[in-house]
């Protein structure tokens, strides 16, 4: 009898818990599965029965606040190798749903669903894992302003419409994504929908009106325990036999043989900091590069790093202070390493805000050259500050036998407040052409100041590039060039 008022109390502690929802700032916790959901679209799993879920998305395109049309549900679990995700997005006119079944990395114009991943939880970086209604999949890496769709990593997903909408699932393996390894795993994520007919995107956590866009600083934590950590090792030789023979008087003769080794190896000092190497690459296998149209430009054709050994780390060579439309685009473009002969990569996190990437290359030069080899450096460092913010620092240098160029400066981001950022660069440049010309000196100085609101959308630059800087290791349109820029 003396302990029937303390179980009802906690009888009612409980009944309270369970019917009203955690509140906005509390972090995730995924469901630990034994049995791992089959990845075929359909929520027809134990674990998905079991799971928690999330959903009340509110829109931030057209507006920012808004409920979505229609309802979208999201559950989470995970075991010791992997991430799940299951998504059931509700459309009360599934006929009209527009998914395409098309090449990876091209759904955009598509409805899909995002899981935006900020591994780390510093307000960094994230990845993007985009999915449409047919399971076709995108993924991304955003860092310091820009979002790179070269990388492709390796996860699957699956996706099915129904009378009622459509569902899809997600598998995300750890080993795929660098994360720091700790007994309590903390990630960061937003939830994203978009409905193409409607124009319309929502996520969960709703991104809130005063912030905008900034999607990094709005984040939703989410927290595991006891994730396996696989000491990463990958190793890839490849052999190349060729033979050639060519037609005299009617007679094919052999004009001999030709043999190739190459390899190319991956190594995860920890699960945060990664180290690659090869020697004599075979990148016949890479995705060609799509066509352009050569409109009588000033400057040569832009093509993304599609690469494998360059594709690592590579959002750490990000730059602030400038934007797509700038003169220089890149300070570290890793296509600019044509045909290396050796090379060895280090790129990922050391403690808890330090980031570094470092390429260093022996690249092969064409025939007609002064020398046979191009010696090729590519540095970056970067500390991160409080949010989004942090400082850095770049050098790029490119070693011949009778000229050099070498590029080097700082770089970084200040969060002003919630809902503005200022980004900015300097870097100064040293260059030689042969051994004849005087060394040029230049600079490039940029400063971004980007406002972002429901009500209020503000973007002001300046550049200043001058007639001698030369980045042979970047991509840069044009030099010479003072301007201001404005957009509201």
């Amino acid at each position: 009898m003396p302990m029937r008022k303390p179980l009802t109390l906690l009888s009612c502690l409980l009944v309270v818990v369970s019917i009203f929802p955690a509140r906005a700032n509390d972090a995730l916790t995924p469901l630990r599965v034994n049995t791992p959901p089959v990845i075929d679209g359909k929520l027809n799993d134990l674990a998905w029965q079991q799971a928690p879920s999330v959903t009340g998305f509110k829109t931030f395109v057209p507006d920012f606040g808004l409920e979505m049309a229609d309802q979208t549900v999201v559950y989470y679990a995970y075991d010791h190798e992997n991430l799940y995700f299951a998504f059931r997005c509700f459309d009360r006119e599934p006929h009209k749903i527009k998914t395409s079944v098309t090449k990876r990395d091209n759904i955009r114009p598509d409805d899909w669903i995002c899981i935006n991943l900020d591994s780390f939880n510093d307000q960094q970086a994230l990845y993007g894992f985009y999915v449409n209604p047919a399971g076709i999949q995108e993924d991304t890496r955003f860092a310091n302003g820009s979002e790179d769709a070269g990388i492709d990593l390796i996860w699957h997903s699956a996706g099915v419409i129904d009378s009622a909408g459509y569902t899809i699932e997600v598998q995300i393996p750890f080993k795929s994504i660098r994360f720091a390894n700790r007994a309590q795993v903390e990630m960061g994520v937003v939830f994203e929908r978009r409905v193409s007919r409607r124009a319309e995107q929502g996520t969960f956590p709703p991104l809130k009106p005063e912030r905008g866009m900034f999607f990094l600083t709005q984040m939703h934590p989410m927290v595991m325990q006891d994730v396996k950590n696989y000491r990463l090792f990958e190793l890839l030789p490849g052999v190349t036999h060729s033979q050639r023979s060519s037609r005299v008087n009617g007679r094919l003769v052999s004009e001999g043989d030709e043999n190739e080794f190459s390899v190319t190896t991956k190594y995860g000092l920890t699960s945060e900091l990664i180290l690659d190497g090869t020697y004599n690459p075979d990148f016949s296998q890479v995705e060609a590069d799509a066509g352009q149209v050569d409109r009588n430009l000033r400057f040569a054709l832009f093509y993304p790093e599609k690469r494998p050994f360059f594709l690592e780390g590579d959002e750490n060579f990000n730059f602030a202070g400038g934007n797509g439309n700038d003169p220089l685009l890149e300070v570290a473009h890793t296509r600019t390493i044509v045909n290396p002969i050796a090379g060895v990569k280090l790129s990922g996190k050391i403690g808890k805000k330090n980031f570094f990437a470092m390429i260093d290359a022996l690249d092969d030069l064409p025939a007609g050259s002064e020398g046979k080899h191009a010696h090729a450096s590519l540095l970056r460092y970067k500390r991160a500050l409080r949010g989004d913010s942090f400082i850095g620092a770049f050098y790029t240098g490119r070693e011949e036998k009778n000229g050099f160029n070498r590029v080097a400066g700082p770089d970084g981001q200040m969060r002003i407040n919630e809902s503005s950022i200022l980004g900015y660069h300097l870097f100064l440049s040293q260059h030689k052409a042969e051994a004849a010309s005087p060394v040029q000196d230049g600079h490039a100085l940029g400063l971004d100041y980007l406002y972002n609101t429901r009500n209020l959308d503000v973007n002001l630059g300046v550049q200043d590039l001058s007639d001698d800087f030369t980045t042979v290791s970047g991509f840069l349109t044009r030099t010479g060039i003072s301007r201001a820029r404005a957009t509201v």
